[in-house]
């Protein structure tokens, strides 16, 4: 009977909660990767886990990926947005979603010497900044469908 309400508490987990190495905020899934790769490996490295490159959509959820770096101790990460295909026209990739909210250090971005790729800055107090897409640092995926929100269709 023990065992076979553990099973039960597991099942629920699974089916309502993020997999492991996952944080769940609204209706996404967020995973923090310390290993520095450029950005289009972070990217890479995301779609690899059904996830993409954080999308920051609002106030609340730019302030919750700055606490899972202070939690994982990591100083800078990659974001999903880029302006590679279009300089000065910000989109979160990969499906080219022009930005709805920002957090851009005062005076950036600025495109120094063909910056192109989006990262959040923790010596700039969490703010945004564009940067060579071939500097290595963390990254974190976003995974829009969570267990616990069934996709339709």
């Amino acid at each position: 009977m023990i065992r076979t309400i553990g099973c039960l508490f597991c099942l629920l987990h699974i089916a309502f909660g993020c997999h492991s190495g996952w944080t769940s905020f609204n209706t996404s899934c967020y995973h923090v990767s310390g290993e520095p790769t450029s950005w289009m490996d972070s990217m890479k490295m995301c779609e690899m886990r059904g996830a993409y490159l954080v999308h920051v959509d609002s106030a609340s959820e730019d302030e919750f990926v700055t606490s899972l770096m202070k939690t994982h101790g990591v100083s800078d990460v990659w974001l999903g947005g880029s302006d590679w295909s279009s300089e000065g026209s910000w989109v979160w990739e990969p499906e080219g979603n022009i930005f709805q909210y920002s957090k851009f250090t005062p005076g950036q971005p600025n495109n120094h010497n063909g910056e192109n790729c989006l990262m959040k800055e923790a010596h700039h107090h969490y703010y945004w900044n564009d940067k060579d897409c071939d500097l290595r640092r963390a990254y974190i995926c976003e995974d829009p469908n969570n267990p616990g929100n069934p996709v339709v269709g």
